[in-house]
């Protein structure tokens, strides 16, 4: 096989923006930012591309020292950012797209590029330089309107669990709780007469809750204030721990064999 074949065969040439070795520090810098540059509208993190040392070794040519090198160099000037996930074994690479297009403009106008009274005079760096500004201008709207979408969307998502999270009537089947008990008993209020109240209320004025347990706990607890409110707070002999619970096994028991008979 000849050697022209078998260059055929490694696969195709890497381009690279050649006016930018000066302005960047370097050929080297220029490949490796070039490469970082052509991946930036395709990474699908706000973190940046992700690449490997491999991955850029196989796509620029550029060892790990001159990858080093390189980045090293892109970083001093602040066009590149760094982010090294140790956890992940993730390094992601962002091009700042504003701080590039300052030192762009810096290099341009240290060498006469720029000319308020005549047209430049290296219309490649020109058009290099407004093409970058279209990719980044594009880039960030693409990350905005990404951003804004999710927001929009949770907002609608959180809309519609809201409305599903409707109160409903009184159920058929519902009834005090031993929780209730101990409300009716810490209030000194009797719990079937609340109870009957409670029930011919709501069932009158169509009250519809999400709770209904909490619901007439509050009545409970309402009711208990209004009657101490009233001065009709007949003061009871104190109850231990031991009565009290047996007072409501007690009421347990009448409601039991009241449900079964």
């Amino acid at each position: 096989m000849k050697v022209t074949e078998l260059i055929y065969l490694i696969g195709k040439p890497n381009a690279y923006y050649s006016k930018l070795a000066k302005p960047l520090g370097g050929v080297s810098v220029a490949v490796l930012f070039s490469q970082l540059f052509y991946w930036q509208d395709k990474a699908t993190s706000h973190l940046g591309v992700y690449k490997t040392r491999d991955e850029l070794e196989e796509e620029t040519g550029l060892t790990h020292n001159e990858q080093r090198t390189a980045i090293k160099k892109l970083c001093e000037k602040g066009i590149l950012i760094v982010t090294e996930k140790r956890l992940e074994h993730r390094t992601f690479y962002k091009i700042d797209n504003e701080k590039l297009n300052q030192v762009l403009l810096d290099f341009a106008k240290s060498n006469n590029y720029l000319s308020r009274s005549s047209q430049s005079h290296h219309p490649e760096l020109d058009k290099i330089a407004s093409e970058m500004i279209r990719k980044s201008s594009s880039l960030d709207q693409e990350i905005t309107t990404k951003t804004t979408t999710e927001i929009t969307t949770d907002i609608v998502i959180n809309k519609q669990t809201q409305k599903t999270k409707r109160g409903c009537q009184l159920p058929e089947d519902f009834r005090p709780n031993t929780h209730h008990l101990e409300i009716a008993l810490t209030e000194n209020v009797d719990l079937e007469m609340e109870f009957t109240k409670f029930k011919d209320y709501c069932l009158a004025n169509g009250k519809k809750y999400l709770d209904w347990c909490a619901a007439f706990n509050n009545w409970l607890r309402n009711a208990g204030r209004y009657k101490k409110s009233n001065n009709q707070f007949i003061p009871t002999k104190f109850m231990t721990l031991a009565e009290r619970n047996k007072a409501i096994l007690e009421s347990m028991r009448s409601n039991y064999d009241k449900n079964n008979r």
